[in-house]
């Protein structure tokens, strides 16, 4: 059997890649069902969101959030960098909104 059809060599294939990969997916899907919920309570907040430029909600999306799912399945270490991580973008977010006058 050629190498390319053989997924036992092949980490995407296997459990270690999967749970993960659901993880980061469910935590995804929870966190956009909260910030509907969230931005239709309070659409000054949705506006704001709207108005963030992608880099701040992909340094989220793929550096945050993969961290946080990392404390579970790799090492609770990464749990200290993900809470660092997240402090820090959410200072450059709410400085991004006090200068571009989204906050008072």
């Amino acid at each position: 059997m050629s190498r390319m059809g053989d997924c036992s060599q092949v980490n995407i294939c296997s459990t270690h890649f999967l749970w993960p990969a659901l993880s980061y997916s469910l935590v995804l899907s929870i966190s956009a069902f909260i910030n509907k919920r969230e931005f239709a309570r309070c659409p000054e907040k949705g506006q704001r969101y709207e108005a963030l430029p992608l880099r701040y909600k992909l340094m989220c999306w793929l550096v945050v959030t993969p961290l946080f799912v990392s404390s579970v399945f790799v090492s609770g270490a990464f749990f200290f960098i993900a809470i660092a991580s997240y402090i820090g973008l959410e200072i450059a977010c709410v400085n991004w909104y006090r200068k571009n006058g989204f906050w008072d």
